[in-house]
């Protein structure tokens, strides 16, 4: 069955999760617009982070997009002050792209506009309720890293 259609909990799983990202993006794009970045541009800088240093081709293949695509993004992001390229010290020749000092308080703004509105919102569940839904988040969110532990060791890919 298609997702979103018939009714239970199976097929109205998705569609809420994919509402709830949407309202994070909301918010969280408020403090990026004062920023005068994008929800890409923040989804890179999020993945150096999660991820450590990288090569701009490690960049390019963990965010799907060409090198040149790749290139001009952290260009433009370097020209902001949000990242900086950093020879390596094994390869002279080798250049990763590092987070700057800037960019840490970004991240800590934007988690704190989001638990904000996301204990906002919470306020309508019951204590019981927001005790399920804590779980059953853990459980989902568990399951979801295994199953990308699972495609990274068969692909090789790297994991944030």
């Amino acid at each position: 069955m298609a997702a979103g259609r018939g009714r239970g909990p199976d097929t109205e799983l998705w569609p809420l999760l994919r509402d709830a990202l949407f309202e994070t993006k909301f918010i969280g794009g408020q403090v990026l617009r004062r920023e005068h970045l994008s929800i890409g541009q923040y989804l890179t800088l999020n993945w150096i982070r999660e991820t450590g240093d990288l090569r701009l081709s490690q960049l390019a293949e963990g965010l799907g997009v060409s090198r040149p695509a790749a290139t001009e993004l952290v260009s433009l992001l370097e020209s902001h002050g949000w990242v900086r390229r950093v020879r390596t010290t094994a390869d002279r020749r080798g250049v990763v792209v590092h987070l700057t000092p800037r960019a840490i308080p970004l991240f800590e703004q934007v988690d704190r506009e989001i638990e904000r509105g996301v204990r906002r919102a919470s306020g309508l569940l019951s204590r019981t309720e927001r005790r399920t839904t804590v779980r059953g988040l853990g459980s989902l969110l568990a399951g979801m890293r295994a199953q990308r532990e699972r495609v990274c060791h068969v692909t090789g890919a790297r994991e944030p």
